[in-house]
């Protein structure tokens, strides 16, 4: 049988995804809106490359949100039917993919 304070651990969870997703999204735009402020003050396209980044920044902070309320829904079902086991493999995964793009986004940096 579950708690209410299950209930509300999930909730609490959930809303830190969308609090980490938002906070990438807004260091996506921080990150886009500098390189093209950048651009404006020395007259000449030359940092393209960050505006890019700042797009994978936010692409990759909608992508937080969405996996955030993937997980709260499943294990809001789970709860419901007291089957609740934890998503060890799917968390290391998603978690080794957003290394892995940001790896990448150094890597290009350099």
């Amino acid at each position: 049988m579950t708690s209410p304070s299950d209930h509300f651990a999930n909730e609490r969870t959930f809303l830190a995804w969308v609090r980490t997703g938002i906070a990438l999204i807004g260091f996506g735009f921080v990150i886009a809106k500098f390189a093209l402020f950048l651009e404006i003050l020395k007259g000449e396209k030359s940092i393209g490359g960050s505006v890019a980044y700042g797009e994978v920044m936010i692409i990759l902070g909608g992508g937080v949100i969405a996996y955030g309320i993937y997980n709260y829904l499943r294990n809001e079902k789970d709860l419901f039917k007291n089957t609740y086991t934890p998503k060890t493999t799917e968390n290391a995964m998603f978690a080794l993919a957003v290394l892995l793009i940001s790896i990448v986004l150094a890597l290009l940096i350099i």
